[in-house]
C-alpha cells in the first residue's frame, strides 16, 4: 500500500473504505511513496520529503515549522491555532485556513471542512485536470508542490498569500501557477490572460 492510500485510510476526516479508495486511486496521480507504513510513520514520510532549491536542501517539515515560527514571531495578525507535525491551523481575522503536508491528494476535497486548505505535496497531471473540472474543489482547496515551485490554486486566503511571501523572503523562491491548470482554465473561459 502506498503512503497516500494509508493516509486516506487513517485520516478520520476521510475514513475511506476499500472500494471507495480503489475508485479514488484510479482517478488520481500515482505516488512514488510505496511502502508499508502505519499512522505514526506517516508524519515522518510527509515531513521528510526533500526539497532542493539551488544550493539549499530542506524538508517539507522544516518549511512548515519555519512558517509556523514566522507566524508567531513576525505576523501580528495571524494566529497559529494548531501546530501538529504535518498540519497548521491558522487564523487571520475571521478567516480560518489550514496548511497540510500530504503524501498524496486522495480525497483532498474532504480536507477543507474548517475553511480553505493548502495541501503541500507532489503535484501530478491528473490533479490539474481534476481541479479544472471541479469548481467546488478549486474554491476550497489549493495544492502547492514545493519541489517544482508550482501551485494549483484559485482559493482566496490571506494566510496562503503570507505563506508565499514567507517562501520568497526566507528562501528566495517564487511560486508559479501550474501551466496545465492555467491553460485548462483559459480554454474553458474561466479566466482570461488577455492584455488590457
Amino acid at each position: 500500500m502506498n503512503a497516500a492510500a494509508a493516509e486516506a485510510i487513517v485520516d478520520p476526516r476521510i475514513a475511506a473504505g476499500p472500494d471507495e479508495l480503489e475508485a479514488e486511486q484510479a482517478r488520481s496521480d500515482e505516488t512514488a511513496l510505496e511502502t508499508e507504513i502505519d499512522e505514526t510513520e506517516l508524519d515522518a514520510v510527509r515531513r521528510g520529503r526533500e526539497i532542493e532549491w539551488a544550493t539549499l536542501t530542506l524538508t517539507q517539515g522544516e518549511i512548515l515549522d519555519g512558517f509556523a515560527a514566522y507566524c508567531c514571531d513576525e505576523l501580528e495578525d495571524v494566529d497559529v491555532v494548531e501546530h501538529a507535525p504535518s498540519r497548521l491551523a491558522l487564523g487571520w481575522r475571521r478567516e480560518r485556513s489550514t496548511i497540510e503536508l500530504r503524501a498524496g491528494f486522495l480525497f483532498c476535497d474532504r480536507l477543507a471542512a474548517e475553511g480553505p486548505a493548502l495541501l503541500l505535496g507532489a503535484i501530478g497531471p491528473r490533479a490539474a485536470e481534476r481541479f479544472v473540472e471541479d469548481a467546488g474543489l478549486r474554491s476550497r482547496v489549493a495544492l502547492l508542490d514545493l519541489a517544482r515551485l508550482e501551485k494549483i490554486a484559485a482559493v482566496r486566503s490571506s494566510v496562503f498569500v503570507y505563506f508565499e511571501w514567507f517562501l520568497r523572503d526566507a528562501y528566495g523562491v517564487k511560486i508559479l501557477a501550474e501551466p496545465t491548470f492555467t491553460r485548462g482554465l483559459v480554454d474553458r473561459g474561466i479566466i482570461s490572460l488577455g492584455m488590457g
